[in-house]
């Protein structure tokens, strides 16, 4: 159940919310802040379910024909956001306004949930339609938003919530979960340090993405400086996605240039750590890396920088071509 595994990997969170439901005392506004694959939607959604659960004063019971239709996305006073699958417009703000400005429809004491998962994608001026309506909810409604990154959200808006800091499990914890998934020792390494979401990890070791960020990473600890423009070439001939629907090419680019970053941090902090598992080549690779280590303290200073371009609001080519530009500069500060 959720809250089992809210329980057992964020136990403070946990106490909060089921402090709060016990004691009726739910906030007008929450915002679940943490590193992704926190469980910060999985609470959010446990938390709206609690709300509407009318079988326990508590936590929800997950069992009941209401927890279920709120799951399942069928309760009609609950409406979900996911800034992940399309960035958050003003207009979609105002959609939910609009619609809680009427009256309850299941009728539980009138009370409405709204949830905007990955809030941090959304426009200025939908922050901005947001920032109003948590300074003006209306009887019974509660907010809960979710972020990857507090950073880009307006100060304001956090100031108007209640948050709720989730915390990382360990590395050992993340590469335990790739392991029990099913995902071979060696792979489990890398993959663990790209999706921290237990449900996701066996379908993006399969998936075809996943492939092309180890190439990616490859080509980047064989390749000399003097050869980087094949670098930039083969991402637009062979690694970026070639799906004619615009909108799922765009999401799979995304989700590749992500994982090349992720890749290449985990490869800076293993150098510099001088420890590492996973594939023999991968291990190889950091046994035998050249150069000072505080060059590669800018490695991951690059990678990281140019993973948060990684967003729906940057064109993913342009920022790739910057970073194996910096890359290439990396490369021959090496020499």
């Amino acid at each position: 159940m959720l809250k089992d595994q809210l329980k057992k990997q964020q136990p403070i969170v946990y106490r909060a919310l089921e402090n709060a439901c016990a004691n009726d005392r739910v906030m007008n506004a929450y915002l679940f802040s943490g590193p992704y694959g926190t469980m910060k939607n999985e609470a959010a959604l446990l938390l709206a379910q609690s709300i509407f659960c009318s079988e326990t004063n508590g936590l929800a019971c997950e069992e009941c024909n209401t927890c279920r239709r709120v799951r399942e996305g069928l309760y009609t006073d609950l409406i979900v956001l996911d800034g992940k699958k399309k960035a958050i417009s003003k207009e979609m703000v105002d959609s939910i306004q609009e619609q809680f400005s009427k009256t309850s429809l299941e009728g539980k004491e009138g009370k409405r949930v709204y949830i905007i998962q990955n809030a941090e994608t959304a426009s200025i001026s939908a922050q901005n339609s947001m920032l109003k309506f948590l300074e003006e909810p209306g009887s019974g409604v509660t907010a809960i938003l979710t972020t990857d990154n507090i950073n880009r959200l307006l100060p304001t808006i956090v100031s108007r919530c209640t948050v709720l800091p989730f915390l990382p499990q360990s590395a050992q914890q993340y590469y335990q979960d790739a392991v029990d998934a099913g995902i071979p020792a060696e792979d489990a390494y890398l993959v663990s340090h790209i999706i921290r979401d237990p449900s996701q990890l066996m379908e993006f070791y399969e998936s075809e993405l996943y492939q092309k960020a180890v190439m990616m990473l490859k080509q980047f600890l064989n390749i000399a400086p003097y050869f980087w423009d094949e670098f930039l070439v083969d991402w637009e001939t062979q690694w970026r996605s070639s799906v004619s629907d615009r909108e799922k090419a765009k999401a799979e680019n995304l989700v590749l240039a992500a994982a090349f970053f992720d890749l290449l941090h985990l490869y800076a902090s293993d150098v510099i750590m001088h420890d590492a598992k996973g594939p023999a080549w991968y291990h190889d690779a950091v046994n035998q890396a050249k150069g000072a280590i505080n060059a590669y303290g800018k490695l991951i200073i690059i990678a990281d920088e140019q993973k948060d371009r990684v967003n729906r609001f940057n064109d993913v080519h342009l920022v790739m071509a910057q970073a194996f530009s910096r890359l290439e500069d990396f490369k021959h500060e090496l020499g």
